[in-house]
């Protein structure tokens, strides 16, 4: 296959992502597709590999000691084997870097295997283009969610992730995190990623948007297959709730064992269908988080008039 993203049936398909945008449960939903090899994240464990031994991101994240403080716990329980994923696909953090996993994309697919998905943060490949795969055909594919229900939701997460240990209503988002733009990243990564791929890969990359797939996910899910040429079947809808299949993953086993611990996601990974919306996007976010929703609602309404729409 040419290696320009062009084909209709390629046998890699790629969905880049913003933070809390519905990814994960697709992502578990992909899994239990017939012949599906899932990469999970694979770019951003090799972004937080940088971030981590990096002292001068340590400055300007405080927060980010308590963060890979949490993976160096997840490190030593797989040292203990005391885990859910053992036996499976996930390797150790430490085999990632962007040349090593451009060539893990680029490998033939595992005997049995019909296509290959990959979900991963746009903002894990910002400044790292080169290290895409070039010598296999790849379908780049968007997931986007309203700014306003990702900005609450991020807001939960880094809480957390933080250890902030007032209410989550007066924790500021504010730019002291690795997920919006500083010297190391571009302002909305995501939409510089997609008008790279318009530009340099494919003219017409597939979009799809989490309200409209929590709206009517058979026909989401039916069109995002046909778009990238998966033959789909109506028992995609639904999934083993068990996270247990997340160990035949190729991914970080201590990334993946991190997100289990902190709990981080949950909701996707012990999903077992597209769950309903529950309510219409907040019409206003409080001042703590407008700053993050705002860096990416330009090229949330951009992206959303390309998406796969709804009959």
């Amino acid at each position: 296959m040419a290696a320009n993203g062009t084909s209709s049936t390629p046998n890699r398909v790629f969905m880049w992502i913003n933070p809390r945008s519905l990814s994960t449960s697709f992502e578990k939903c992909v899994g239990f597709m017939d012949g599906a090899q899932i990469w999970h994240e694979p770019y951003t464990t090799c972004y937080f590999n940088l971030l981590f031994n990096d002292p001068e991101t340590k400055k300007l994240f405080p927060g980010m000691e308590l963060f890979a403080k949490k993976f160096y716990e997840a490190q030593k329980l797989i040292d203990a084997g005391g885990h859910l994923y053992q036996g499976g696909n996930l390797t150790s953090s430490k085999k990632f870097n962007y040349d090593w996993v451009k060539a893990q994309l680029e490998n033939p697919l595992e005997d049995g295997k019909k296509f290959m998905f990959m979900k991963d943060a746009a903002f894990s490949i910002d400044g790292h283009y080169d290290k895409l795969p070039e010598q296999v055909d790849v379908k780049h594919t968007f997931i986007i969610r309203h700014p306003n229900r990702v900005a609450l939701s991020v807001r939960r997460l880094l809480s957390q992730l933080v250890g902030f240990e007032g209410k989550v209503e007066d924790f500021d988002i504010g730019s002291g995190h690795p997920f919006m733009a500083w010297e190391k990243l571009s302002p909305d990564p995501m939409y510089k990623l997609w008008n790279y791929v318009r530009e340099n890969i494919d003219p017409n990359p597939i979009v799809i948007d989490a309200d409209d797939l929590q709206t009517d996910p058979e026909q989401i899910l039916r069109k995002y297959c046909e778009a990238v040429g998966i033959p789909f079947k109506k028992k995609y809808l639904k999934w083993e709730k068990s996270d247990e299949s997340l160990k035949y993953f190729y991914g970080a086993l201590d990334q993946m064992v991190w997100g289990k611990n902190e709990g981080c996601y949950d909701a996707a990974f012990l999903s077992s269908s597209f769950q309903p919306l529950s309510g219409p996007v907040p019409a206003t976010i409080p001042d703590n988080c407008v700053a993050y929703a705002e860096e990416f609602r330009e090229g949330y309404k951009v992206m959303y008039e390309t998406r796969i729409k709804l009959d």
